[in-house]
């Protein structure tokens, strides 16, 4: 049995849901089923609720054995008087304060009672709660693997550990002077690349060099590349790639704006699940398919932008300007016969310079909608504000909202680390020159479902995994709690993780290596 312990402290609603975000990544490490992990969220989040809204302090604990999980909340506070009364929906005795920010809707109790296979409360007056509740667990079935588009160069680096801070997920090591990539738990996201200072992590199989384009080769150029250049006009940057002997240039804005309103209108008539999440970015779409798994019923049936282009072509040959790592992989995975590449502004800026500029080079442009009506609609970019906005969809605290469009990039794809340019500038330069409309854009349902991906699951079979997370425990409890990076491991957590998984030796902690010497 592994046991987890958090204490919360009433009226703190800066950090409300944090204990139940801590118990969720434990869970997800021992590979519990989606459907089930919504049930105990939903236990845990309302319960830790209660406790920030009515009490003055109290404790979640978490005991995870095979087959259950049981989760006791105990608080000081004025307790209940009549738990009965308590028990229905719509009853709150909730603060102003509290009902300001969302809170005491008067469905915690409820909620908890009607997702736990045993419920129990006792309460005193005046001194406080005892509230105790079960779920019966069962397994995930396996996930998908998590391939992705990172090449590490690892003569180039430094050892400056700036990219274990700058990973959202904790998928970076750095052993032995070389950066090593997790895969399980990679994202695609770049922020690695974007902290990088020496150029060590860069996109797999990425050219700075454009390709000599075979026959009836198309280009797929996301749009934010055609706001990189000064004084350029987006139209002068697409005639010098198109000079260059491609047969066409699909420019993604039609694109993105035909998802846009095929997921609106989805989100209106057909939904069974509010918030609808657009998939228009890959890298958000891999994060909750890792991180938040209860939000994959979310996730909207349809291609993404450039899967949609590809599907499109056909069997034409294309190649792609990417933005991104996940966009790569998404490429890949898409259609493997693909050329994939990367083109850097100073090139495309020779481009620019070498090629002569007319307005029949035989290609066809596509051109930024106004895309559907905002309402109901919450656009949220940078990973930081996306991890914030999918907490709160997870914790069923967006109500009002109808559709997530999320991007992992500040300013979406504007704000990719392989662009130069600051993404307020770019995006600001784009707006003022849109591109003529590619009527042709069109949103396409997805043929397969979304699935998990597997993440960092100790172990397949359950009760080991269980056995393992108890292991993991222990080891925490004697590393220094630092989580200053220099073993290699973001955190010491997750050099205890690698550890217990046999990635490395405690041994990698340098403060345990100085104490040891020290009593020697």
């Amino acid at each position: 049995m592994s046991a987890a312990s958090y204490k919360i402290e009433g009226g703190d609603f800066d950090r409300a849901g944090l204990a139940t975000a801590s118990l969720k990544e434990l869970l997800l490490k021992v590979g519990v089923d989606r459907s089930i992990l919504r049930r105990v969220l939903i236990v845990a989040y309302e319960a830790e609720m209660n406790v920030v809204i009515h009490a003055y302090r109290g404790t979640m604990q978490a005991f995870l054995k095979e087959g259950e999980i049981e989760l006791e909340f105990s608080d000081e506070g004025p307790g209940i008087a009549d738990i009965d009364l308590a028990m229905k929906e719509g009853y709150s005795t909730a603060s102003h304060a509290a009902r300001e920010l969302g809170f005491g809707a008067g469905m915690g109790l409820p909620n908890i009672r009607k997702n736990s296979d045993r419920f129990a409360i006792e309460s005193a007056v005046g001194r406080g709660t005892a509230l105790r509740a079960a779920v019966r667990l069962k397994p995930q079935e396996a996930g998908e693997g998590a391939p992705n588009s990172i090449h590490v160069e690892a003569p180039l680096c430094q050892g400056c550990l700036r990219c274990l801070s700058a990973c959202p997920t904790g998928a970076l090591r750095v052993h032995e002077g070389k950066p090593r990539i997790f895969e399980p738990l990679c994202i695609d996201c770049a922020a690695c690349i974007a902290s990088c200072p020496t150029g060590a992590l860069t996109v797999e199989g990425a050219a700075s060099d454009m390709p000599q384009p075979a026959q009836d080769m198309i280009l797929i150029l996301p749009y934010p590349v055609l706001a990189q250049f000064g004084p350029t006009s987006p139209q002068q940057v697409i005639e010098a790639l198109a000079s260059k002997g491609f047969t066409g240039v699909v420019v993604t804005d039609a694109w993105e704006a035909a998802l846009s309103q095929a997921v609106a209108d989805f989100a209106e008539k057909r939904a069974k699940t509010l918030p609808v999440i657009s998939p228009v970015c890959p890298v958000v779409a891999n994060l909750i398919r890792l991180g938040f798994p209860s939000l994959i019923e979310n996730l909207a049936l349809f291609l993404s932008p450039i899967e949609a282009i590809l599907t499109e072509l056909g069997d034409r040959k294309a190649a792609l300007v990417t933005l991104c790592p996940a966009q790569r992989t998404q490429l890949l995975s898409a259609r493997a016969s693909k050329n994939c590449l990367f083109v850097k502004p100073s090139r495309v800026h020779q481009e620019i310079a070498h090629a002569a500029v007319s307005n029949d080079a035989g290609f066809s442009t596509t051109a930024a909608e106004s895309g559907p009506p905002s309402n109901g609609i919450l656009r949220a970019s940078g990973l930081r504000h996306v991890i914030d906005v999918l907490k709160q969809a997870e914790n069923g605290l967006l109500g009002d909202v109808k559709v997530l469009e999320l991007f992992a990039c500040e300013q979406g794809c504007f704000g990719s680390a392989l662009l130069s340019l600051d993404a307020f500038i770019a995006r600001h330069r784009w707006m003022k020159a849109p591109l003529k409309a590619d009527k042709s854009a069109k949103a396409l349902d997805r043929k397969s479902p979304w699935t998990r991906r597997e993440g960092l699951r100790l172990d397949k079979d359950m009760a080991a995994a269980i056995r393992k997370l108890s292991q993991v425990s222990a080891l925490r409890r004697g590393l220094p709690g630092k989580d200053c990076g220099m073993c290699g491991a973001p955190t010491c957590t997750a050099l205890a993780e690698d550890v217990v998984l046999g990635r490395t030796g405690k041994s990698a902690c340098p403060f345990l290596a100085a104490a040891k010497e020290v009593r020697e």
